[in-house]
């Protein structure tokens, strides 16, 4: 058994040499993946986002106000527009991502008691943009009106402190846990990086398998295993396990190392948890392949099943506010393990003994090749599958 083992390891290791799609799939992809996040959101957030002013008062307040918007990290402004009607054609044209209008008799109104209405508008077709814009814009409104009031109290006469506390009596102090300065990078990359290279994993492992099944090639791979089905698919997915693993362990260090992302737990646990999440993607593959013995189709539905997954793992909509129908579909997408590893070990810093769950979860995907490796070996014996 060890020799047939080590057999198709060989035999493997040629075939990767000799068919250049193999380092394609292995290496440059991949490669691909982690320069391009590593790189395409270096700056973390978005900045200097394009906004345009529209000032009917032109006051002293009124041009602070847009002083301040331009001296933020969010917004720019580009457009200083005299109507309404001109500031929504610049945003159907999509030269701006949003709006202010500033009423007439603003800074009259501020500092007789009265209360102007600002209006800012936007569209939330892009969301993150948007939530940007609008948190800087209400912080900027929020900051100047504070300021409006403590000065026409102190113009009163009261007491600094005493006008300090009227004007915000409340002060926040926010702790905001593992990305303080709301890294959009953090959020995407950490889990957008592993997740495709896991995805080329399982397409990789359908295509490694049947390509044997479409060339006819497939009873000589069987005889190298000692016609042995599980020595076949094992030494045949080993390398590219490796590999793949290798590649997302490279992906956490860039992660680490070069884009600053926290790392309060042990790497090694998170390494660990790559190469179990590379094989029971590999073990799906290996099942949609049995399933459906097309390579073609195969792929296809791999392809589907791993866009899905990055829906519904969790980062970007959370579980617990799914509808409860839909939350039982979430544990079929190992994924969903490696962003539970993600948050207890690289976020949180919990043990190995803390982080036993989603492993076990990682697990009982390796199963899932028993039950169509029978019929993966018929149809590799048979030649009977179906054609692309």
């Amino acid at each position: 058994m060890r020799r047939g083992f080590l057999q198709v390891i060989k035999r493997e290791f040629e075939r990767m040499i000799s068919m250049p799609i193999y380092l394609m799939m292995t290496v440059v992809i991949p490669a691909l993946i982690i320069i391009f996040f590593a790189t395409f959101l270096n700056q973390g957030v978005p900045n200097q986002m394009p906004v345009a002013i529209v000032d009917f008062d032109n006051s002293a307040l009124s041009r602070t106000i847009s002083r301040n918007l331009s001296s933020g990290q969010m917004c720019s402004i580009k457009y200083k527009l005299s109507s309404y009607e001109s500031a929504k054609v610049k945003m159907q044209q999509g030269k701006i991502y949003a709006f202010v209008v500033i009423p007439r008799n603003f800074e009259k109104d501020v500092y007789s008691g009265k209360a102007p209405q600002v209006n800012f508008y936007t569209e939330y077709a892009h969301y993150l943009g948007s939530s940007l814009i609008m948190k800087e814009i209400n912080t900027t409104l929020t900051t100047i009106a504070i300021g409006a009031d403590l000065k026409m109290r102190l113009m009163k006469g009261e007491n600094s402190s005493y006008a300090m506390a009227q004007v915000n009596p409340i002060s926040n102090d926010n702790h905001i846990i593992a990305n303080p300065i709301l890294n959009y990078a953090l959020y995407l990359s950490s889990i957008m990086m592993p997740g495709i290279i896991c995805v080329m994993a399982m397409i990789c492992t359908i295509y490694a398998v049947g390509i044997e099944l479409k060339n006819a090639s497939s009873r000589r791979w069987l005889v190298y295993s000692n016609r042995n089905i599980f020595t076949a698919l094992s030494a045949k997915l080993l390398p590219y396990t490796l590999l793949y693993t290798i590649m997302i362990i490279l992906s956490e260090i860039v992660m680490e190392k070069i884009m600053g992302f926290p790392n309060e737990g042990s790497p090694a646990i998170m390494y660990l948890g790559a190469m179990f999440t590379i094989i029971s993607y590999q073990a799906m593959g290996l099942l949609i392949l049995g399933i459906i013995p097309s390579m073609r189709t195969a792929m296809s539905i791999s392809a589907f099943y791993g866009v899905m997954s990055f829906t519904l793992t969790g980062f970007t909509y959370p579980n617990e506010a799914m509808l409860p129908a839909v939350r039982p579909f979430t544990f079929i997408y190992p994924l969903r393990q490696y962003y539970q590893l993600y948050c207890n070990v690289q976020i949180n810093g919990l043990s190995f003994g803390e982080t036993l769950l989603p492993f076990a979860f990682l697990m009982m995907f390796w199963l899932l090749p028993f039950l169509v490796v029978k019929r993966i070996k018929a149809v590799a014996i048979k030649l009977d599958y179906e054609r692309d």
